[in-house]
């Protein structure tokens, strides 16, 4: 959205904070589910719950800075049901890549070669999911 349709006071969204937000999301959810169907153990879905959120921060901070950042500005759109577009792009981006991150990571970690269909397809339905979710409620809160 350029800048002349911005005016003083307008609630905006911030493209690469919602990427982030999308990405911690998704690696936290993704890594406890998939950690629970590897080892079926509550105790290490906590402990992969943290560990993904981490995964999901630093893949959110790479993907948010090389698609939101540039010289020093950030992009932001307005509030709103027009902005849906972007914030849907923003939240997969977000989402996706994260739950990539993570089925890569389990899959070599655990061995779970055998597992790594139902693997991907958990941690990117998550990415989605929570994808689109943070981009709707970012977008029309």
């Amino acid at each position: 959205m350029p800048p002349s349709d911005l005016n003083p006071g307008d609630r905006v969204v911030e493209l690469a904070a919602l990427v982030i937000s999308a990405a911690v999301a998704t690696g936290a959810v993704a890594s406890a589910w998939i950690l629970w169907l590897i080892k079926k153990s509550w105790l290490a879905s906590a402990g992969a719950l943290i560990a993904g959120a981490v995964i999901g921060f630093l893949a959110g901070q790479l993907v948010g800075r090389v698609l939101y950042h540039t010289g020093g500005n950030t992009t932001v759109v307005k509030v709103g049901s027009a902005s849906l577009s972007s914030t849907i792009r923003a939240g997969l981006a977000g989402g996706v890549v994260t739950a990539l991150a993570v089925a890569v990571l389990a899959v070599l970690i655990f061995s779970a070669r055998s597992q790594a269909s139902s693997l991907f397809g958990v941690a990117i339905g998550c990415g989605v999911v929570l994808g689109i979710l943070f981009a709707c409620l970012g977008s029309l809160l």
